[in-house]
């Protein structure tokens, strides 16, 4: 009998409260995660499984394939699937200065105490992550932030922004760093006059800010690839994992933050269980966090 998915991860020949149907989508969701972890060397395991489900019934619905026996074969018929399965999973939404009070609170609270440091550090300059990155507006949009903050106190500080995603799709995207028209309606007027510039119909990103931020691929289940970070920036990304493996991520950017590095989460992530022992919540509103530093006595 073949196995049928619909939109909300549950078996369509069987009732939806049953133990039968969970056991058995389970089981079904087991096999696809299994294949794709053979066959493509893509492991999934450590996404929430109703994320997973919600996902490829998604690119079912899409591809109007009605059975994860179906999905299955054209997954092993057409490779790039795998990528755009991928993207599903782990896209989120993005916009530039996406949930404002969060950079007013960047601006007013956490920049003026990086930038103070790094006058009185070696280390003149500014690092800041942005942890699953999307296509880009999230890494540009704090480097104009900083950008702006600078000149505007005339300050000379070196700025570095990194942003990261596991999509090559969306870092290509990034890299280019152009937009359409609509995607930068939400940037303050005088800042999209001054850090955008008119490409036919869209906006591409001026030079100026876009040698400040480089883009990559990086999964963040691997070892962080920075270190003396200032502030790292994972917005609803770990909303997506088991709690587990979130514990196991803030660890990595525990290790790559600096002393007083901070954290900023979305508004519905938190940090808990094990990790709490790392990080004091700073601005509760705002999900910021500042790393707790226990040195040996």
């Amino acid at each position: 009998m073949k196995r049928a998915l619909t939109a909300d991860g549950a078996h369509s020949l069987y009732d939806a409260g049953s133990g039968v149907t969970m056991a058995f989508v389970q089981m079904s969701m087991g096999e696809l995660l299994a294949n794709l972890q053979t066959n493509f060397g893509k492991d999934f395991s450590n996404y929430r499984l109703s994320c997973i489900q919600r996902r490829v019934a998604l690119r079912m619905s899409t591809l109007k394939i009605a059975t994860l026996d179906d999905y299955m074969a054209y997954l092993t018929g057409n490779p790039k699937e795998i990528e755009q399965l991928l993207d599903t999973v782990t896209i989120h939404v993005t916009e530039f200065f996406r949930d404002a009070e969060v950079f007013d609170a960047v601006a007013k609270d956490i920049l003026p105490a990086i930038v103070s440091r790094k006058l009185h550090s070696p280390s003149r300059t500014i690092r800041v992550w942005s942890a699953g990155c999307s296509t880009g507006e999230e890494a540009y949009s704090l480097a104009i932030l900083i950008i702006r903050h600078l000149r505007a106190n005339g300050i000379e500080l070196a700025l570095e922004v990194y942003g990261t995603d596991v999509s090559k799709e969306a870092c290509a995207v990034a890299r280019e760093g152009i937009y359409a028209a609509r995607k930068v309606e939400g940037v303050p007027g005088e800042a999209r006059r001054k850090y955008f510039e008119a490409k036919g119909p869209d906006y591409r990103v001026v030079s100026e800010v876009q040698r400040c931020v480089k883009f990559s691929v990086h999964d963040l289940f691997l070892p962080s690839p920075f270190s003396l970070l200032d502030l790292v920036v994972c917005r609803n990304v770990l909303i997506h994992f088991d709690h587990a493996v979130r514990n196991d991520v803030l660890g990595r950017f525990h290790a790559a933050l600096g002393d007083h590095g901070m954290i900023i989460l979305g508004k519905s992530e938190a940090v808990m269980g094990s990790a709490l022992a790392r990080y004091e919540l700073i601005d509760p509103r705002n999900k910021i966090y500042k790393k707790i530093v226990r040195r040996d006595s």
